[in-house]
């Protein structure tokens, strides 16, 4: 909900003296992280948006105390083909993601509203994430392995009845559908997030094809590799570390027209 000025004085002094009111928080980073007018005090707004992050990131470590990133990989290696580095699992960690999210795509004028999606989700970390720190109307996670999709599905349940009322975060809708994402249909878009740090050549082809079907202004945010189309233009690459190292995120929006060259920009 959009408001026209921030909060009081005395509100802001209660954020800073009690980084557990979870409503508060949530209102707090939303509106910071979508353009909207916040604390005039550079200082207060910058302590605000630590504060607010180092609880949220509270709610996303609690949502998965009982899957950690060990299970989850244990999960991963159950019936996978090892010999296909599709299939090669690793996690995102909620700094990077939410700092991808509100500070990387605001800086590029891309809202976090609309449609999210993570292919390629495994037991959920970047849903999560994107639900606490962003205000999708919709998120989706697409996984192929049944196991981890199995996983996330629990995960869904613990964010939505017991993290939601714990920390005052309000829950929109959310998906998880066990599929092959270059098979499924994801063109209603706004935001992806694609971990594809392992993915082959002929993967990010087909992602690439899939991807000329969001409507223009989309952001498509992968790992390692970017998108290469002409119907595409890469934003930023900036490094941040992940649960295997560093990785490369590479931030690209859909074109308006599809025969403009993409531009490239070391930042």
């Amino acid at each position: 909900m959009a408001r026209s000025s921030y909060f009081s004085p005395n509100q802001e002094e209660e954020i800073l003296r009690r980084p557990k009111r979870g409503k508060m928080f949530l209102s707090a980073n939303r509106l910071m992280d979508n353009g909207e007018k916040g604390p005039e005090n550079k200082e207060v707004q910058a302590e605000i948006r630590k504060k607010v992050r180092s609880h949220l990131e509270l709610a996303w470590e609690d949502t998965f105390k009982n899957m950690t990133t060990l299970q989850a990989r244990q999960l991963a290696h159950r019936g996978r083909d090892h010999q296909n580095s599709d299939l090669t699992y690793g996690e995102v960690n909620f700094q990077s993601l939410a700092r991808i999210l509100c500070e990387d795509l605001k800086k590029h004028g891309i809202p976090l509203t609309g449609t999210f999606y993570d292919l390629g989700s495994g037991v959920g970390r970047g849903v999560i994430v994107a639900a606490l720190v962003g205000s999708f109307s919709k998120l989706c996670g697409i996984e192929v392995s049944k196991e981890l999709y199995k996983a996330s599905i629990a995960v869904q349940n613990e964010f939505e009845t017991r993290i939601s009322p714990a920390y005052g975060v309000s829950v929109s809708e959310m998906n998880f559908i066990l599929a092959n994402f270059t098979k499924n249909d994801w063109s209603d878009g706004n935001v992806i997030f694609i971990n594809s740090t392992c993915f082959s050549k002929s993967l990010m082809e087909k992602i690439a094809a899939k991807a000329v079907h969001l409507v223009p202004g989309s952001c498509v945010v992968t790992l390692t590799q970017p998108i290469v189309s002409q119907s595409f233009e890469l934003l930023e690459s900036k490094k941040y570390e992940m649960s295997w190292g560093d990785a490369t995120a590479h931030i690209h929006v859909r074109t308006r027209n599809p025969n403009i060259e993409n531009k490239s920009r070391n930042w």
